[in-house]
């Protein structure tokens, strides 16, 4: 490119990136056509007379990734900076989990996800996905719509062309009898026999102490006394851990309706998607139990996590 080439895309790039000029004015400006304009200012990005640099609050964290990676014995773990509130950190959890879930599904896989706030923001952000399945990996729980499993499904059948599979039954039904109609229930039972299938399970981890999960005042309180006598530090699906990652087998457990430890253990990949040092040692509890392939965090859990003996 000789100096006349170059003096007139650093023009041209200056008012337009520097000055905010627009294509119209810089087309009468330099009396060329606005086509022409955008064309320059193409060219000056691919000559480098102009770079531009991105400074993403949510970019993952490279080096501290791939610390935390090798630390939990993952096969990845994506490390983002953590949010404000804690609103803003289940978005930055999600955007950077989402476009990693789409780019591992491929046509004929299921996708099956758990529920909760994060869940439904991953919901909000995850793309189009080829045609496949999206299934729940637990029952409802609760009246709020919003953190449904259901909606985490509808919201992604929305906009791709994938069969969504819903479980019309209650994450923990009254009772074992009550829990066990509900898997004969033939289209419950169709639904639960496709965890056998799941290709990519995404789930969330519900910490017991500090108490950051949802799942308390579902349970009685003997259940929740039993459970604490047992140990409990973490929950995925409704399915508890003690913090060496076994997992508690209680009376709750048989009037639970969700996918199994199990049926994760023989899934290729499960990616959990958690954060906040308060969830630490549950996030922690989860890795140890050998279910988990992938991890994305904050970069708060992810110091807290390799302070911690995870094997």
């Amino acid at each position: 490119m000789d100096e006349a080439q170059w003096r007139l895309l650093s023009s041209i790039a200056r008012r337009f990136y520097l000055e905010d000029a627009s294509k119209t004015e810089l087309a009468d400006e330099f009396a060329i056509s606005r086509f022409r304009v955008a064309r320059l200012l193409q060219q000056a990005r691919e000559q480098g007379v102009v770079t531009i640099e991105i400074h993403d609050r949510d970019e993952p964290r490279d080096a501290l990734s791939a610390d935390l990676a090798a630390h939990l014995g993952l096969d990845e773990c994506v490390v983002v900076k953590a949010g404000d509130t804690g609103d803003d950190n289940r978005r930055r959890l999600a955007r950077a989990a989402a476009p990693r879930i789409a780019r591992s599904i491929r046509e004929g896989d299921v996708l099956g996800l758990t529920w909760g706030r994060t869940l439904v923001a991953i919901g909000e952000e995850l793309p189009a996905l080829p045609p496949s399945t999206v299934i729940q990996l637990t029952g409802t729980v609760g009246n709020d719509l919003r953190q449904s499993p259901v909606e985490v499904i509808r919201r992604i059948s929305g906009r791709s062309s994938v069969e969504a599979v819903a479980v019309f039954a209650p994450l923990f039904a009254a009772s074992e009898d009550a829990a066990d109609t509900f898997r004969s229930d033939p289209s419950i039972e169709a639904a639960l026999s496709r965890y056998a299938d799941l290709s990519l399970a995404v789930v969330a981890v519900g910490s017991w102490d500090p108490p950051i999960t949802q799942l308390g005042p579902l349970l009685r309180a003997h259940e929740r006394a039993e459970l604490e006598r047992e140990g409990v530090v973490a929950e995925v699906a409704g399915i508890f851990f003690r913090a060496d990652g076994s997992v508690i087998e209680t009376d709750v457990s048989r009037r639970r309706i969700s996918v199994s430890a199990a049926e994760l253990s023989r899934t290729p990949r499960v990616m959990a998607v958690a954060g906040s040092a308060e969830k630490a040692a549950a996030i922690a509890a989860v890795c140890r139990s050998g279910l988990l392939s992938s991890l994305v965090t904050d970069d708060r859990a992810a110091t807290a996590l390799l302070r911690l003996p995870v094997r």
